[in-house]
């Protein structure tokens, strides 16, 4: 009888360490999903040439654990500005749910809004 209690505890502490294998790669693997998306909103942001400073417009991205956005982007109105700004609502909303789904905590800095953008050298620079 002791030997089966022991074998119970022993099937029961892998379980739990199992478990949190699990966890941990769930939460390394959904946080470099959240990567390869702001990725590819980063590549899609600036796949053109900052000429017309008329054409570029920023909003807000991601989402902080104590609330608000992570940062500003730049894009050019000459992308696909509805995929565009989709995938930054998708992005904001994982980010949300990953922050509140894994208990992250962050500082609670705010990013200064941009005033405008403005091209330089053929880049996209916030004027403030």
């Amino acid at each position: 009888m002791r030997t089966l209690k022991f074998f119970g505890f022993f099937i029961v502490l892998i379980a739990l360490s199992s478990c949190s294998k699990t966890d941990d790669v769930t939460q390394y693997q959904e946080a470099q999903d959240l990567d390869e998306l702001l990725t590819e909103i980063k590549e899609l942001a600036s796949s053109v040439n900052c000429e017309d400073d008329e054409v570029w417009k920023f909003v807000d991205y991601g989402s902080l654990a104590c609330g608000g956005p992570v940062d500003y982007i730049a894009y050019s109105e000459k992308i696909d500005v509805e995929r565009f700004l989709e995938k930054i609502a998708e992005h904001k909303r994982l980010q949300k749910e990953y922050n509140e789904n894994w208990k992250i905590a962050s500082i609670c800095t705010v990013p200064i809004k941009p005033a405008d953008v403005q091209c330089d050298g053929g880049k996209p620079v916030f004027g403030y």
